[in-house]
């Protein structure tokens, strides 16, 4: 009865070293599959974080690129608007001053001037047109230069000079057309130029 007992205790040992043996065979299966799941489930996250992460940063520059074209257009808007408010303003005080001028005795000698000029480029009889107050003083003055020329009024001339046509050909040496041909100039040479960056 000792043997078999001996036997049965050997066989239970043998029995208890084999189930031990497949626990940790069981367990470290079970740590590599844990282990496994665990890398795959952290790498899809970090994919997923990775993945929206850049999907924020995209928006967030897109919106911010968004915001500051927005901002750049309303300061060139305003910009533009300032400079527009400056040109008009030094054209404003500049035709005041060429006003004055057609009020001294140095306009009518330019006046006379600008007659002999556009006669020598029309030739001819020619047809002068001049603003209302001008019409008798380029009449007188046609006269005196023997220019021959019909003078008619012209209320388009605001600011003096004037406008001649000999058939088909015309010209204009109007003071209003010599100011509005400044205003380029005065864009590009009074350094309101705009240039956001």
């Amino acid at each position: 009865m000792i043997q078999e007992q001996e036997r049965a205790e050997k066989f239970f040992r043998a029995m208890q070293r084999d189930a031990e043996r497949r626990r940790r065979e069981i367990a470290r299966q079970v740590d590599a599959y844990t282990a496994a799941e665990t890398e795959r489930v952290q790498a899809q996250a970090e994919r997923a974080a990775r993945h929206q992460v850049e999907y924020e940063s995209r928006r967030i520059e897109a919106e911010t690129n968004r915001r500051l074209a927005k901002a750049a257009g309303a300061a060139s808007a305003a910009l533009a608007a300032c400079r527009a408010a400056i040109t008009r303003d030094v054209m404003e005080q500049v035709a005041e001053r060429v006003r004055a001028f057609t009020h001294t005795p140095a306009y009518t000698g330019w006046l006379e001037a600008s007659l002999k000029e556009l006669s020598a480029a029309l030739g001819g009889e020619i047809t002068v047109f001049a603003r209302p107050a001008d019409t008798a003083l380029a009449e007188k003055l046609a006269a005196a230069s023997g220019i021959r020329a019909q003078v008619q009024p012209d209320e388009s001339i605001r600011l003096g000079g004037l406008r001649a046509a000999s058939g088909r050909r015309r010209a204009d040496d109007t003071l209003d057309s010599r100011l509005a041909g400044q205003e380029d100039w005065f864009y590009q040479n009074a350094g309101l130029s705009i240039a956001i960056e």
